[in-house]
Protein backbone atom coordinates (compact mmCIF):
# COMPACT_ATOMS: atom_id res chain seq x y z
CA UNK A 1 0.00 0.00 0.00
CA UNK A 2 1.28 3.33 -1.10
CA UNK A 3 2.06 6.43 1.07
CA UNK A 4 -0.35 8.61 -0.49
CA UNK A 5 -3.00 5.08 0.39
CA UNK A 6 -2.47 5.54 4.04
CA UNK A 7 -3.02 9.10 4.15
CA UNK A 8 -5.89 9.34 2.70
CA UNK A 9 -7.11 6.35 4.88
CA UNK A 10 -5.57 8.39 7.60
CA UNK A 11 -7.24 11.66 6.57
CA UNK A 12 -10.93 9.72 6.29
CA UNK A 13 -10.16 8.30 9.85
CA UNK A 14 -9.81 11.78 11.20
CA UNK A 15 -12.87 13.35 9.39
CA UNK A 16 -14.55 10.04 10.69
CA UNK A 17 -13.33 10.79 14.11
CA UNK A 18 -14.33 14.39 13.87
CA UNK A 19 -18.00 14.02 12.54
CA UNK A 20 -18.53 11.14 15.49
CA UNK A 21 -17.16 13.73 17.72
CA UNK A 22 -19.88 16.44 16.35
CA UNK A 23 -22.96 13.81 16.42
CA UNK A 24 -22.02 13.29 19.93
CA UNK A 25 -22.24 16.50 20.60
CA UNK A 26 -25.43 17.38 19.07
CA UNK A 27 -26.74 14.15 21.30
CA UNK A 28 -25.56 15.33 24.30
CA UNK A 29 -27.25 18.85 24.04
CA UNK A 30 -30.81 16.96 22.91
CA UNK A 31 -31.01 15.03 26.10
CA UNK A 32 -29.82 18.04 28.13
CA UNK A 33 -33.07 20.07 26.05
CA UNK A 34 -35.57 17.00 26.67
CA UNK A 35 -33.95 16.50 30.66
CA UNK A 36 -34.78 20.73 30.77
CA UNK A 37 -38.26 19.70 29.31
CA UNK A 38 -38.75 17.08 31.47
CA UNK A 39 -38.08 19.04 34.42
CA UNK A 40 -40.50 21.65 33.37
CA UNK A 41 -42.87 18.83 33.20
CA UNK A 42 -42.64 17.36 35.87
CA UNK A 43 -42.91 21.10 38.16
CA UNK A 44 -46.28 22.17 36.12
CA UNK A 45 -47.50 18.87 37.40
CA UNK A 46 -46.24 18.94 40.88
CA UNK A 47 -47.85 22.32 40.90
CA UNK A 48 -50.81 20.75 39.59
CA UNK A 49 -50.95 18.34 42.25
CA UNK A 50 -50.56 21.17 44.92
CA UNK A 51 -53.38 23.06 44.02
CA UNK A 52 -55.62 20.20 43.13
CA UNK A 53 -55.06 18.92 47.00
CA UNK A 54 -56.02 22.02 48.31
CA UNK A 55 -59.08 21.81 46.67
CA UNK A 56 -60.11 18.46 46.99
CA UNK A 57 -59.40 19.30 51.48
CA UNK A 58 -62.45 21.69 50.51
CA UNK A 59 -64.55 19.97 47.42
CA UNK A 60 -66.16 16.98 47.93
CA UNK A 61 -64.82 14.50 45.35
CA UNK A 62 -66.04 11.19 44.33
CA UNK A 63 -63.09 9.15 44.10
CA UNK A 64 -65.15 5.93 42.69
CA UNK A 65 -66.25 8.71 39.75
CA UNK A 66 -62.41 9.69 39.37
CA UNK A 67 -60.95 6.29 39.07
CA UNK A 68 -64.19 5.44 36.48
CA UNK A 69 -63.12 8.65 35.02
CA UNK A 70 -59.54 6.90 34.52
CA UNK A 71 -60.46 3.84 33.42
CA UNK A 72 -62.60 5.03 30.77
CA UNK A 73 -60.06 6.94 28.82
CA UNK A 74 -57.18 4.61 28.91
CA UNK A 75 -59.55 1.26 28.51
CA UNK A 76 -58.48 1.28 24.84
CA UNK A 77 -54.52 1.27 26.50
CA UNK A 78 -54.87 -0.83 29.21
CA UNK A 79 -53.59 -4.42 29.04
CA UNK A 80 -55.76 -5.75 32.38
CA UNK A 81 -58.18 -3.34 33.38
CA UNK A 82 -58.84 -5.05 36.88
CA UNK A 83 -55.34 -3.59 37.72
CA UNK A 84 -55.28 -0.02 39.18
CA UNK A 85 -52.99 2.26 37.41
CA UNK A 86 -50.47 4.67 38.65
CA UNK A 87 -52.93 7.68 37.85
CA UNK A 88 -55.43 5.50 40.27
CA UNK A 89 -52.92 5.83 42.78
CA UNK A 90 -52.28 9.46 42.49
CA UNK A 91 -56.04 10.20 42.34
CA UNK A 92 -56.43 8.34 46.09
CA UNK A 93 -53.69 10.16 47.51
CA UNK A 94 -54.31 13.50 46.23
CA UNK A 95 -57.46 12.69 47.99
CA UNK A 96 -55.23 11.76 51.13
CA UNK A 97 -56.93 7.81 50.60
CA UNK A 98 -53.34 6.39 50.06
CA UNK A 99 -53.64 2.98 51.00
Amino acid sequence: MSNASLDEIQELIQKLSGELGDMSEAASRHIDDLHVAVNNVASHVLAIEAVLTQVAQKVDVDEAAAVQWIRDKTAAYAEDSSESSAAEGIVKSLLGNEE
